[in-house]
C-alpha cells in the first residue's frame, strides 16, 4: 500500500534517531529487524517476522515506545502511535485488523450481556425491596387473613415480573436464582415454607 509518507525512509530516520537517544544495543537490533508496513489512521504499523516477534517487547516497553513515537512525530509531523504486529506484509496487517474486529465484536457482545444481566438483577432487587416494604406497611400482618392478602398481592407482583423478565420456554439460571430469593423472602415474612409459596405461584400462573 502506497502512503503519502514513504514509511521505509521514515522508519530508517526513526531508527537512526532512536539509536542516538537510547543506548540499548538489543533495542537497536530489534529496530533494524522491524519492517515498516504502513501508516493507518493514527497508527504507524511495524511488523516483526514470526521468528523474531518475541523481541518486539523491546520496542513496546513504555520508555522505548515513547522514544520511538517522539522520533516518528519528529520526522513525519504527525502524532502517531506505534503498533507492532507479527508479520511483514500489508496482508499480515489486514489479517490482524480482522482479528481485532472479531475480538472487539466479542467484547461488545460480552458487555451488552453484562449490561442486560445487571438490568435484570436490578429489576429483581427492586422487587425484593418492594416485597419487604409492602409487608412492613401491611396492617394487622400478625393475623393470618392479612398475611394471606399480602401473599396474594405478592404472587401477582412476582408473576408480572416473571412475564417481563423470564420468557416462556427459556431457562435462565440468573433469573431462576433471583426468583428463588424473592420466594424465600416472601416465605420468611409470611412464615410459609418456600416450596409452598412456589407451588401457589405455579397455581396462580396457571389460572
Amino acid at each position: 500500500m502506497e502512503n503519502e509518507i514513504n514509511v521505509r525512509q521514515l522508519w530508517d530516520k526513526v531508527v537512526n534517531e532512536v539509536k542516538l537517544r537510547v543506548i540499548h544495543p538489543t533495542l537497536w537490533r530489534t529496530l533494524e529487524m522491524a519492517i515498516p508496513i504502513t501508516i493507518e489512521g493514527n497508527q504507524f504499523i511495524v511488523g516483526m517476522a514470526p521468528g523474531t516477534f518475541h523481541m518486539s517487547g523491546h520496542m513496546t516497553s513504555s520508555e522505548h515506545k515513547n522514544a520511538i513515537e517522539r522520533a516518528i512525530a519528529q520526522f513525519s509531523g504527525q502524532q502517531l502511535s506505534l503498533r507492532v504486529i507479527e508479520g511483514s506484509t500489508f496482508q499480515d496487517w489486514v489479517q490482524v485488523k480482522r482479528k481485532d474486529e472479531s475480538l472487539q465484536a466479542l467484547k461488545e457482545a460480552a458487555q451488552k450481556k453484562r449490561e442486560a444481566e445487571t438490568a435484570v438483577t436490578k429489576s429483581w432487587e427492586g422487587l425484593l425491596e418492594m416485597v419487604g416494604r409492602r409487608y412492613a406497611s401491611t396492617p394487622l400482618r400478625q393475623l393470618p387473613q392479612f398475611r394471606a392478602r399480602y401473599l396474594v398481592e405478592m404472587l401477582k407482583a412476582i408473576s408480572e415480573t416473571m412475564d417481563e423478565l423470564m420468557p416462556q420456554g427459556k431457562i435462565d439460571e440468573l433469573a431462576e436464582r433471583s426468583l428463588a430469593r424473592v420466594i424465600e423472602k416472601v416465605a420468611t415474612l409470611t412464615d410459609v415454607p418456600p416450596a409452598i409459596i412456589a407451588l401457589e405461584l405455579m397455581r396462580y400462573r396457571r389460572k
